[in-house]
């Protein structure tokens, strides 16, 4: 097989693995009644503000969808927004006290998936994988710019 026929399998795969990502993601929050989404969301600005353009471009969503969930984040009280005194049109999404407790609870089950999942391969196997992923996404992103 070509390389463009392997890489057009991996993109299958890679769509799949996204899908089996997400509904593990929504496993692992049920319980916090979050879904996968809400979950990125605030992991994205679990290390500090962000806008929901940021927030999009951290977790490769749509904008709309960032926004969308900060919204649902916000109703349950797990995120606030607070004006950006850099630039008044977005405004800053933070973590609330209890969108840490959250993400403390979420903690040690996602790291138990972690650790069950990652048996299947070894660290370089692993660490591969992910360099063959980030170095696709740069020329994606190179293509996008053109």
């Amino acid at each position: 097989m070509s390389s463009a026929g392997r890489l057009t399998e991996l993109v299958d795969e890679v769509f799949r693995l996204a899908d089996a990502f997400a509904r593990a993601g929504d496993a692992i929050v049920a319980e916090d009644k979050l879904t996968a989404s809400r979950w990125l969301t605030l992991g994205a600005v679990a290390h500090g503000p962000r806008s929901v353009a940021g927030i999009a471009r951290r977790r490769g969503m749509r904008r709309q969808s960032a926004n969308e969930s900060v919204a649902q984040l916000e109703a349950a009280g797990l995120v606030e927004r607070t004006p950006d005194p850099a630039d008044a049109r977005a405004p800053l999404v933070h973590l609330t006290a209890e969108g840490h407790r959250t993400l403390d609870r979420i903690r040690p089950r996602r790291l138990a998936w972690a650790e069950r999942t990652s048996a299947t391969a070894s660290e370089e196997e692993l660490s591969a994988a992910v360099d063959l992923l980030r170095r696709l996404r740069a020329v994606l992103a190179e293509d996008d710019h053109e």
